[in-house]
């Protein structure tokens, strides 16, 4: 009777976990249907469940929404956990961008290495003719002695028909290209750089690559954590936020 009792019970869990699934399963194929019908065509989503009964998160490309399980409601902003005083949507958006940041190819960066050891790496999307970028620009060399790697990556605000663009493309055809961005970031001219002889500028795919991370300005900084700040941030409030620094 023992053995028969355990064994109902075990059935009965079994069953509970296959019904659980399927409505995990029914949830994603009713949230998918209500997307592809609003969204036609948006890139594929991320849905996970999150703590919240019934309220599932929607990763599409770098923005974060919440669904019901039945796909009938949503809502765009931040889900925090009261008990922890954690930012759940910032969580999650940070280890996408994390994700994002170990696809990118260094080769395709202007990197300026830290002195001696690296502690941290930041990445910059950046405009040559952004005056708060040419500002960050200046603080690399404190960022670089504190031990952090700056990596650039080209955002030009106008487009890929503006000047800044066709500059960026020739900075990272130069022979030396730090030389040159030093240059261009000092308002100096940089005709008179050597290019190389073949070269296929990375800054199209840059501008692509910076969808994944929501650059909407510059300069954006990506820390290697995931988290991102939009706009200039000096070095002496840009190191506390790595760990460095008093």
């Amino acid at each position: 009777m023992r053995f028969g009792m355990a064994a109902f019970v075990l059935l009965g869990l079994l069953a509970s976990s296959a019904a659980s699934a399927n409505d995990k399963e029914a949830a994603q194929a009713r949230i998918e249907q209500t997307l592809n019908t609003l969204i036609p065509n948006a890139p594929e989503a991320q849905i996970t469940q999150t703590p919240v009964d019934g309220v599932w998160q929607v990763l599409i490309g770098s923005e974060i929404i919440y669904m019901s399980a039945d796909g009938q409601y949503f809502f765009n902003g931040s889900l925090i956990s009261l008990s922890t005083r954690e930012n759940l949507t910032e969580k999650a958006l940070n280890a996408q961008r994390r994700e994002a940041l170990s696809e990118l190819s260094a080769e395709s960066m202007i990197v300026y290495p830290a002195k001696g050891e690296s502690q941290h790496e930041i990445t910059v999307f950046t405009d040559v003719d952004c005056p708060y970028c040419r500002k960050l620009h200046r603080e690399i060399p404190a960022l670089n002695d504190a031990g952090v790697t700056v990596r650039y990556l080209a955002y030009a605000r106008q487009g890929m028909q503006s000047e800044a663009f066709a500059k960026s493309e020739k900075i990272w055809c130069a022979k030396n290209p730090a030389k040159a961005m030093d240059r261009a970031m000092s308002d100096q001219s940089i005709d008179t750089l050597a290019q190389k002889e073949s070269c296929e500028p990375p800054v199209r795919a840059h501008m692509q690559q910076a969808q994944q991370f929501g650059v909407q300005g510059t300069p954006t900084i990506i820390l290697d954590d995931g988290r991102r700040f939009p706009g200039f941030v000096p070095t002496d409030e840009l190191l506390p936020l790595l760990g460095l620094g008093d």
